[in-house]
């Protein structure tokens, strides 16, 4: 409901598919940082802050129509032209047929199935923040998790309701969280260029994401900010401007706030603006304190604050958790772990490594066709951009978690890029095309099978 309001107050439906999701998560955003000052200042809950929300939305609406009434009396004259990502243009989505089908199996898994979370903290923080109103933690918690690893995306949950419903609509989580992808699809697409929609079919089949959209787990809310950020820096590079540097920056910090996992975006994303403009310093300091804003939105500070106050330290409750690495030798086993993983379908390394676990699954053969035509591409500046930037991504998150190899969830927005930027290339490509969009055909066809599968498991429990 809050964020409904919010919404409404930001006019998120207006513009192109860029400038909707900007103003879709500038409502996250302030909504977060509502909460989290209310924690602290004990100033209200969810239900007061829904009036101030309201008064907000009423604002907006006043506000923009006067300024459609003040235009309207203007003299007509002829508008200079605006900017690209200003105008407002038809997105380009995958076609309905393949929306429809996703939508509808989750939507089927959704009502034939009790709500359940990949791990029980999201859901019990859920309940949590239901109760409490606030995002303040219970010390009497007993799962640590539950305080820590836990808030803007489980605060979301518990605000989604229709007007007039005491019940928040968790069990329809993954349609709401489908109807975000596709607008970052949107996004994503008017920077690759892709023309031929059935392509993008690619980024629907995608087997960790799915799962992501069938239990609840925040990693793809999380991912979804870094996708773009991370798809707008490398595509656009040095064209960009201070203010599309700030922007994606904030998208950065906020996938950080989001899971602190997400940090080698941020730093991918500081070192191409450092590199891109290393001629006009200006730009750092607006970029740099975008970003520690947008970690202050998703949470980062709120987080630490309350760790110490809570658990003696700030970092103490990631430190208990343990999950990491006691020597070098064994880093460097994750990464060959985790190499494997990304091509071998999640069939190779519980293999060579028994007793692997986890849940979700792997980036399937969108992964390995991504890999394939971006080798064939690697002349391209793009793609070398792209391979680096996820490169970095994936070492610094294989070296530092010792599960890497299981949890490609937790990698999706350098994946996604690298599967976005690798349509891009099979849409420009005149000579390799025709290959190339024949050997996307079996890769769709069986990956789709593969997410029919899982559906089949999940609705028997197997």
């Amino acid at each position: 409901m809050n964020l409904l309001l919010l919404a409404i107050a930001f006019r998120a439906w207006s513009g192109s598919a860029l400038s909707a999701y900007l103003r879709i998560m500038a409502a996250v955003a302030a909504f977060s940082l509502e909460v989290q000052l209310a924690t602290w200042f004990h100033a209200g809950n969810l239900r007061s802050i829904r009036l101030l929300n309201l008064a907000g939305a009423v604002a907006g609406v006043l506000w923009h129509s006067y300024r459609r009434s003040t235009a309207g009396r203007a003299d007509l004259q002829e508008q200079p032209p605006r900017s690209r990502d200003a105008t407002i243009a038809a997105a380009r989505l995958p076609p309905f047929i393949a929306i429809a089908a996703l939508a509808l199996t989750i939507g089927l898994l959704a009502s034939s199935r009790p709500v359940m979370g990949a791990d029980p903290y999201h859901l019990h923080r859920v309940d949590q923040i239901t109760s409490l109103g606030t995002l303040a933690y219970d010390p009497a918690a007993l799962d640590i998790k539950i305080n820590a690893l836990a808030g803007v995306y489980e605060l979301l949950l518990a605000d989604l309701r229709i007007p007039g419903m005491s019940t928040a609509l968790v069990r329809f989580h993954g349609v709401f969280g489908l109807g975000l992808y596709l607008l970052v699809i949107a996004v994503v697409n008017t920077w690759i260029g892709v023309r031929r929609r059935w392509l993008l079919i690619a980024l629907l089949v995608v087997p960790v994401v799915f799962h992501q959209l069938v239990l609840v787990k925040n990693d793809l809310f999380g991912a979804l900010p870094a996708v773009v950020a991370l798809v707008w820096v490398v595509t656009r590079g040095p064209d960009m401007s201070a203010r599309e540097t700030a922007t994606a920056a904030a998208l950065a910090g906020f996938a950080v706030g989001i899971k602190i996992s997400s940090a080698p975006v941020a730093l991918v994303i500081g070192g191409f603006v450092v590199l891109d403009h290393r001629r006009d310093w200006r730009l750092v300091a607006p970029t740099l304190a975008a970003g520690i804003a947008g970690a202050f939105a998703g949470g980062l500070l709120f987080t630490l604050v309350e760790n110490e106050l809570v658990y003696g330290g700030a970092l103490q409750p990631y430190m208990s958790l343990g999950n990491r690495y006691e020597h070098a030798t064994d880093a460097v086993t994750g990464l060959g772990r985790f190499a494997i993983s990304l091509l071998d379908l999640g069939t190779v390394s519980p293999r060579l490594w028994p007793g692997r676990g986890g849940w979700g699954s792997t980036f399937g053969l969108p992964m390995i066709w991504a890999v394939m035509v971006l080798a064939l591409h690697w002349r391209e500046v793009q793609v070398r951009r792209a391979l680096v930037a996820a490169g970095v991504c994936f070492v610094g998150f294989a070296a530092s978690y010792p599960d890497a190899d299981i949890a490609h969830r937790m990698v999706i927005g350098p994946g996604l890029l690298l599967v976005a930027i690798a349509l891009g290339c099979v849409d420009r490509d005149e000579r390799r095309r025709p290959a190339l969009r024949i050997a996307l055909i079996p890769v769709l066809a069986l990956s789709a099978l593969q997410i029919g599968r899982s559906t089949a498991a999940y609705l028997t429990g197997g």
